[in-house]
């Protein structure tokens, strides 16, 4: 057997010899220009005017929506949008164990108490029918995350929240761009959040350093996130117009979660070149994805029919079968590790209900209070989750792994990371 075909694990040659392929660079020189331009105008604080107000006018008519708030993080948009639909002490926020702390983490502070539910094994999204099964009548939002930019199945989702009149709370912050029938996700729902966190191309899908975004339909919510974390914004009293919150002054509620300008001129131009890189990421997991099913054991995970990725962050997931592999996802790892190709795992980033918090409780404000250490509220005494609780959500965890994305890659990488897939296959 020539050292082509015998597995790099082995001794033979890495399919794999392409070591840095992106290609694409961020336009740093319209970055420094924008970002000069507010440094010399002295634009660097505020909201509600200015350079800050024409950002949200710009990411508002890019989404749809009807109300847009900018804000200094992707996790103080979802704690300001779990204000802004209501949640507070003695709720529960129903929330996907394969998720993230950011996503529900502002509902835990505001009293409430996060209940995990199962994932979808053919998306890894949300399981709707297990959200159902989990509401009570202390139920006050439903907390979904667009993960890696695939959008949850909405119909089903605003089904059940029409049905049982509960606000769902979008975690959208891989999602800028993607879409659920042809509508771009921060219209398609109650309240969706955005994050702007790190830097292109690595970060999300608009990256500015840190900022989040917020985007409704409903005035009640987008007054009420203004109530809430924008103390000083210019004009705030204008905007507060319906009751109780026209009756605040400027301070509003006294939390300042505003934006930086500087950061929101660099989100300025990753949205300008934003569906530059969906459209060629999407063509590099198109291509890739393609082959790969075609391979035994390997299953890519295709977002829903109705709906578009924008598959900026992240990576895209792959199932092993280890069954038809004839070994366990952690030596078949292991082997596309050695051909070179780009791959992590096995597992999810991250199982809810497996943090210490939510396995044993927490007294999150000491002296016996909080949501998740014995009763709160008319919530009852916490019990705590166990391993095996999510027994679709463990299972894949042993089985799902993460590959790289790329904009603009090196030619050949796809055949090469094809080829990586190929021989571990066989």
């Amino acid at each position: 057997m020539s050292r082509a075909s015998t597995l790099a694990v082995d001794g033979g040659d890495p399919a794999v010899t392409i070591d840095d392929p992106e290609r694409w660079k961020r336009p740093i020189e319209a970055e420094t220009e924008i970002v000069t331009d507010l440094l010399e105008a002295g634009a660097i604080s505020g909201s509600g005017s200015g350079f800050p107000l024409e950002f949200e006018a710009e990411f508002r008519e890019y989404s749809g929506a009807e109300y847009c708030l900018t804000v200094d993080h992707g996790s103080t948009a979802i704690e300001s949008a779990f204000y802004a639909v209501g949640v507070g002490p003695g709720d529960e926020v129903i929330t996907p164990t394969v998720g993230y702390i950011g996503a529900y983490a502002g509902a835990l502070h505001l009293g409430a108490r996060p209940v995990f539910c199962e994932i979808d094994p053919k998306t890894l999204l949300p399981d709707p029918a297990d959200i159902e099964r989990r509401i009570t009548d202390r139920t006050a939002a439903i907390a979904i995350t667009h993960w890696n930019g695939r959008v949850c199945d909405m119909d089903a989702i605003l089904d059940i929240s029409d049905q049982h009149d509960i606000p769902i709370v979008e975690d959208a912050a891989h999602a800028h761009a993607s879409e659920w029938k042809g509508e771009h996700i921060g219209s398609v729902g109650d309240i969706a959040c955005f994050s702007l966190q790190g830097v292109s191309p690595h970060g999300k899908p608009i990256a500015a350093g840190e900022g989040g975004i917020v985007t409704t339909n409903v005035r009640e919510y987008y007054e009420r996130q203004l109530s809430y974390c924008h103390l000083h914004r210019s004009g705030v009293n204008d905007e507060l117009t319906l009751e109780p919150y026209d009756g605040l002054d400027w301070e509003v509620l006294g939390l300042k979660y505003r934006a930086h300008p500087l950061a929101l001129g660099i989100a300025k131009v990753g949205l300008e070149n934003l569906d530059y890189r969906v459209e060629r990421r999407l063509r590099y997991r198109d291509r890739l994805f393609e082959r790969l099913e075609e391979l035994p054991g390997v299953r890519p995970v295709w977002p829903y029919e109705e709906s578009e990725t924008d598959g900026l962050y992240g990576g895209l997931k792959v199932v092993l079968e280890p069954d038809e592999l004839g070994r366990s996802p952690e030596v078949v790892v292991e082997a596309l590790t050695a051909e070179g190709a780009p791959v992590r795992g096995p597992g999810f980033s991250y199982m809810e209900h497996r943090r210490t918090i939510f396995r044993e409780g927490y007294d999150l404000w000491g002296r016996g209070r909080s949501p998740i250490d014995g009763e709160f509220c008319g919530l009852p005494a916490y019990e705590g989750y166990q391993e095996g609780d999510f027994p679709i959500s463990e299972a894949l965890d042993e089985r799902v792994v993460t590959v790289a994305s790329y904009i603009e890659p090196e030619e050949g990488f796809v055949e090469q990371v094809t080829r990586a897939f190929e021989k571990v296959a066989r």
